[in-house]
């Protein structure tokens, strides 16, 4: 039996056929049992279905779902057949695909009454649209807007925390001004760079770089860079330019960056996800430890996974910091796509 065949003579001859056929909306007609009496090409299109698999089925055998979603689509239908409309408003179900996989659709759609020349409601004509798309796209938007909120809580957090350790560690309102707005530089070039990387987290290099050339310029004779390459997340490169920055700053006030012939070999290396970093100053002459403690030593109580080791020597400063990553897994940064570290 063809699908014509199957459809009520109530719903008249070859006018609605070809109207219904050539309609770009999903459309179905089921009968009181709520077995299929008609289905439209774009219907089956939709669905992945075809006539012989649908004439004369129960609709919830041909798309089975979990009793909690099919109970109250079906109690809208069965309610059609009283001589109301009803409407399914972002409906979830079940489809499985040709090759057996299932994907998850969503639907709205309008369910209308149709009457026989007697007055009796027969059939339920439903009109649907597939707004799968639509969906996903507003979860993403809320996902972002989340996202985005949470991140600008985070920012003005550090800013607050940034401003406070700055006013205490500074000597007079001038120093605090140069120092604070410096070190909002610092983050702003932070958020720009992750901006660029749609929020993929940075490499460890180009932190670096970034952080050392806006406190000597581009001039590659002041510092040595000497390391693996890869990728941190979001949050690590928050922290790790932030640190950089310090050093770098404290550098040029006190250490290689404030004499000519000052000379900085930062180097790192990876053991058993833990980050061993050496920043070592030279040219500077006999260092002794500060007086007091400055916004560069505060810093480092932020980060509990890491540990840090200061040696002064008669040539300048050492550092050495310990920093444990928690990596979901490891490449190198020449994989675009590499899982960063936490």
């Amino acid at each position: 039996m063809t699908r014509h065949d199957s459809m009520p003579d109530s719903f008249g001859e070859k006018l609605f056929r070809d109207v219904a056929d050539s309609w770009a909306m999903p459309m179905m007609i089921l009968n009181k049992d709520l077995r299929f009496a008609y289905a439209n090409d774009a219907y089956m299109t939709a669905t992945e279905t075809d006539w012989e698999r649908l004439a004369g089925q129960y609709i919830f055998d041909i798309f089975p779902d979990v009793r909690g979603r099919q109970e109250p689509v079906e109690a809208k239908f069965r309610e059609v057949f009283s001589g109301k409309r009803t409407t399914l408003d972002a409906q979830p179900y079940e489809l499985t695909m040709p090759d057996g996989t299932v994907e998850t659709r969503v639907w709205q759609a309008v369910q209308d009454p149709h009457y026989d020349e007697a007055g009796n409601v027969t059939h339920m004509i439903q009109r649907a649209e597939d707004i799968t798309t639509q969906v996903e796209l507003k979860r993403q938007n809320d996902y972002m807007e989340n996202e985005l909120a949470h991140r600008i809580r985070n920012m003005f957090a550090v800013i607050m925390a940034t401003s406070r350790i700055s006013g205490e560690s500074a000597d007079d309102v001038g120093t605090y001004v140069k120092d604070f707005n410096e070190r909002l530089a610092s983050m702003s070039r932070t958020y720009f760079e992750l901006s660029r990387r749609n929020w993929r987290g940075l490499r460890l290099r180009d932190i670096l770089e970034n952080e050392l050339i806006a406190i000597v310029g581009r001039n590659a004779s002041r510092f040595t860079l000497d390391g693996p390459d890869f990728l941190l997340t979001v949050k690590a490169s928050k922290d790790a330019a932030m640190i950089a920055h310090e050093l770098a700053a404290n550098a040029r006030k006190f250490g290689c960056f404030s004499v000519p012939g000052g000379h900085l070999h930062l180097s790192w290396k990876l053991e058993d996800n833990i980050v061993v970093s050496v920043w070592k100053e030279t040219g500077v002459g006999p260092v002794q430890p500060p007086a007091r403690t400055g916004f560069g030593t505060q810093i480092f109580k932020m980060f509990p996974r890491t540990r840090v080791e200061r040696e002064y020597t008669d040539d300048g400063l050492i550092v050495t910091i310990h920093t444990q990553l928690l990596p979901s897994s490891y490449e190198d940064a020449a994989n675009e796509f590499a899982e960063p570290f936490q």
